[in-house]
Formats: structure tokens, sequence, C-alpha cells
């Protein structure tokens, strides 16, 4: 018996249920035994407009995925999830063996001196799992509304003729994706897997499901993934209706400033 606080991360991920794999620094705990034919890993990782975080989401519900692992790491910050109520790991991976289709997903930052190792943590679990292709899943952050809706993509050199068939996405010519995303990313160059990004402009400090539904209805093309964005629709149109009246409002504010004194002049401040 170990006393409080004297616990290490290796003692206590022995303690998880699951095939272990991974260094002491970042461990994926396998809890449910899968055989899968080379199946897509999709990563959706926290961003502009929280876009990948709802791709997964909406992606995990609408096909009842199942979370068959977790990734433990000290450099993942220490908080408790909740959806819908219960308790969940704060980095998750979910399967569907009939879309032959992996999701992994975290609401979560990974501190910049972990991302080498929650990364290869994740790809050597996924090589384990038989994955040839990952796919990364991102917002660029705009400010205010985008006034133009695309699908950019940077891949390996084996994937761009794939990805370049499609007339509605186009290639990144140039820049850095940082963080966990482009750390895996980095990480693919190294291994016999392919890795590329599908990346679209999204607002910069608000959930933006219709940058998701962009994502989502590329990995439809893709893959036939048959994934329905009705909903996220609906809330795009709420949103992009409240953006609208906020711009209105500034843009009101700019022409007519408000004098010192004046009526209502207070409430801007509250």
């Amino acid at each position: 018996m170990y006393q409080l606080g004297s616990v290490g991360f290796s003692e206590v991920a022995s303690t998880c249920v699951g095939k272990v794999l991974g260094s002491p620094e970042a461990q994926i705990v396998q809890t449910k035994d899968l055989k899968m034919n080379q199946p897509l890993l999709a990563c959706c990782f926290p961003s502009a407009g929280v876009v990948g975080i709802i791709v997964a989401n909406t992606i995990i519900d609408q096909f009842g995925m199942e979370e068959i692992a977790h990734l433990r790491s000290k450099y993942i910050p220490s908080a408790a999830v909740f959806l819908d109520g219960r308790l969940r790991h704060p980095f998750r991976i979910y399967a569907h063996k009939a879309k032959n289709l992996l999701v992994a997903t975290t609401e979560l930052p990974i501190l910049e001196e972990g991302m080498y190792a929650v990364s290869s943590a994740l790809l050597d679990w996924a090589a384990s799992m038989g994955v040839k292709e990952v796919v990364v899943l991102d917002g660029i952050p705009v400010q205010g509304l985008p006034e133009e809706r695309k699908v950019l993509f940077a891949a390996e050199e084996e994937k761009i003729p794939d990805l370049e068939k499609y007339k509605e996405m186009e290639m990144l010519r140039k820049g850095i994706i940082t963080g966990i995303a482009g750390s895996v990313l980095s990480e693919t160059l190294c291994r016999s897997m392919v890795g590329f990004a599908l990346l679209t402009p999204a607002i910069a400090v608000v959930p933006d499901p219709e940058a998701a539904i962009q994502l989502i209805q590329a990995l439809n093309k893709l893959y036939r993934l048959g994934a329905d964005v009705k909903e996220l629709q609906q809330s795009a149109d709420e949103i992009r209706k409240h953006m609208e009246e906020i711009a209105q409002q500034v843009e009101g504010m700019r022409k007519s400033p408000p004098q010192l004194g004046a009526p209502g002049y207070e409430r801007m401040y509250a």
C-alpha cells in the first residue's frame, strides 16, 4: 500500500485495467481488445473554434463509437473531464470497426515539453493497431467570421494526389503546424504511416460548428464516412446570426461613439 502523495505516474498506470503501451512519460492503456484492418486514425485536438473537438464529438456520438483506450501522461494537466455527467479520461481513443475508424481526442492542452512523448506513445499504439493513415483535423484562427470557408490540406508526398482530386480542397502552400497536432504529423514522417492535415478557417474566440462541418464533409468525401451535419448546421446558423449582430453593434458604436454621460454609456461596461 502506498501513502497518499507518494504514488508515481508509472505506479498508478500499472493499476489501470488493460494492455499498456508506451514509456513512463506517456502510456496508452487499451481497455478493450479490437481487431481492425488498417484503420484511419483521426486526431482531434483543441484548436481555434474548438473545431477538432466538435468534429470528434459529432462523429463519436453519431456512430456510437466505443472508447477502447486512453492515454495517460504527466504532461496532460490534472483535470477531470465530465461528459453527460460521467467522468472520462482526459485523452481518449474511440473505435468503430465497421467504419474502420479510430478517433483520438482530448479537451486539454498538452504541455510543450511532453509533445514528443505523447505523440510517440499515440503512434506506437496506432502502429500496433495496423494504422497506415493519420489525419489531423484543425482550425486556422481568424478574427470574426471567415469570409471564405475552404478546406486546406498539408500532406506527405504520397497522399497529395488523392487530395488533389477534390476541387473543394486546396493545398496549403506554406506554414507551420504547432502543438500536439504538429508533433503527431512530424512523427508520422519517421514511420511507415502517412500523415496529413485537413484545416479550415475558424472563429478564434467561440465554438465554430460551421468550420467543423467543412472538415466532416471532407472526411465524407475522402472516406465515405456518411456523417450527418444537419444538427451542426443549425448551431452554425445561430452562431453566425449572433456574430453578425455583434458586428453590427460594434460598427454602429464605431460610427456613433457615445458621449460621456449620455444615456446607456454605463451599460456598455456592465
